[in-house]
């Protein structure tokens, strides 16, 4: 994922607190190497205890030393011997690596293109053929490939599973992120019942939880969502000025981003509570 989310012409950062703007935020967290180094000595430390593994582990110290060609010929020897798993064996070692990566997510190199399409996916891909009511596969293969029908089918199986659940609950807020970012120019970018819709379908995913309080964040979300559209379906009665002035003057405030335009190379750089919509630069 990259720093930011650039759309030519624009590029925006996203700048504010609230629960909207710190998704934006993290949305567009600056990427730090060293980070990255330090959760790949973690995981090899993790990876080592095994047998089988140690290979994997050994890529982990390799590459954090930046010796990226050796690091790579060493996953490779992983890959190879893997090849030789039995079905019980590689499903428990695919599970010890993904769960070890879910505890050390800073370590951006490690869940490389070769480990998941050599190892990863196919043994997921089969366990799921195999055994099509089995949670963990379906769950992680969910998670990995962000499969909104894989998630679906193993948080039925699973209704406990907070991560499954959140990342269902994300997958609409994103929808309504998308929907709302251009609002401080006064644009919606879907209509107001699809937005309503996706913060709906969020709704419920956190209703039907056994419990609730894990979602606290995500309601929070879903409350300043709800209320920017309310507040978006009174201003286009009677528009006076730009969404964010219209908001300001009611006493409400929201997360604008910042815009930067960039037009002949030049950059001009605007916010959402001095600048003019498209309407009335047209």
């Amino acid at each position: 994922m990259s720093c930011t989310r650039t759309e030519n012409p624009l590029r925006f950062i996203s700048v504010g607190d609230g629960p909207v703007g710190r998704r934006r935020n993290k949305e567009r967290m600056y990427y730090w190497n060293k980070d990255s180094f330090v959760g790949l000595l973690e995981l090899a430390h993790e990876l080592e205890a095994r047998a089988e593994l140690a290979a994997l582990a050994e890529y982990c110290v390799l590459r954090e030393k930046g010796l990226r060609a050796q690091s790579l010929s060493r996953l490779k020897d992983f890959l190879n011997e893997s090849v030789l798993w039995n079905t019980n064996l590689a499903r428990r070692n695919v599970l010890i690596i993904l769960q070890a990566n879910a505890r050390n997510r800073s370590a951006h190199q490690f869940m490389t293109y070769p480990l998941l399409k050599q190892l990863i996916y196919p043994t997921l891909e089969r366990w799921i053929a195999e055994e099509p009511t089995a949670v963990e596969p379906l769950r992680w293969l969910g998670l990995l490939r962000s499969d909104t029908g894989a998630l679906r089918r193993a948080l039925s199986l699973a209704p406990n599973d907070i991560p499954v659940r959140r990342s269902l609950v994300n997958f609409e807020l994103d929808v309504a992120d998308h929907s709302t970012h251009h609002l401080s120019e006064s644009i919606l970018l879907l209509s107001v019942e699809e937005t309503r819709e996706s913060i709906a379908n969020a709704k419920q995913w956190i209703d039907t939880a056994p419990d609730i309080r894990p979602f606290d964040d995500l309601i929070a979300e879903i409350d300043e969502y709800e209320q920017m559209l309310d507040d978006w379906f009174a201003y286009n009665k009677s528009p006076v000025g730009t969404f964010p002035e219209w908001c300001k003057a009611i006493g409400h405030t929201y997360s604008w981003p910042t815009v930067v335009y960039y037009d002949d190379g030049a950059a001009q750089q605007k916010n959402g509570a001095d600048h003019k919509s498209r309407a009335d630069l047209s």
